[in-house]
């Protein structure tokens, strides 16, 4: 069987879904290889590295630099990261669903900028291997009503207490 080409992976983001639309996102990004770099769980604790406080840091600039949405719960684990985000109003006025269009304020554009200026910090400060920090996708699922939203909030704030190797 021939090895697929980076180039022609297939998308893992829901077909014909506009993620510049208004609503709420679960995202998930793990680090590389799951390594445990971004600090460790203690007695139900969670002591963040360095490069764990960057990715809290940069979170939080996230939220400050795109007016468009709002960042919610978050959690930073040893080997992953969770939040919710919500778009409260979408920038792209011209996008029509299953069409391409330059992805400049969709959920994967907000998600490709944090990782790259986690990597960036990462690289500037030394803490990993250059540009070792994150593995290559992420992982979302909009959230479509309040129950599901509640479990989520729920999920993430207890995911430390809840931690299990």
């Amino acid at each position: 069987m021939k090895k697929q080409n980076n180039l022609t992976r297939k998308s893992i983001r829901l077909k014909g879904y506009d993620y510049a639309s208004i609503g709420w996102y679960f995202i998930t990004i793990n680090a590389i290889d799951h390594k445990h770099i971004f600090g460790e769980i203690k007695d139900k604790v969670m002591y963040p590295s360095k490069l764990g406080v960057t990715l809290d840091k940069e979170w939080k600039k996230t939220g400050e630099i795109r007016k468009n949405i709002k960042l919610h719960e978050y959690v930073v684990m040893p080997n992953h990261f969770h939040a919710i985000v919500e778009i409260c109003y979408s920038l792209n006025k011209n996008n029509i669903p299953g069409k391409f269009v330059s992805p400049k304020q969709t959920l994967p554009a907000i998600i490709r900028s944090y990782k790259s200026s986690v990597t960036r910090s990462s690289n500037e400060l030394k803490l990993e291997k250059k540009n070792q920090v994150w593995h290559g996708r992420f992982h979302d699922r909009i959230i479509r009503d309040e129950r599901e939203l509640m479990n989520v909030k729920n999920y993430i704030l207890n995911n430390v207490r809840d931690w299990k190797y």
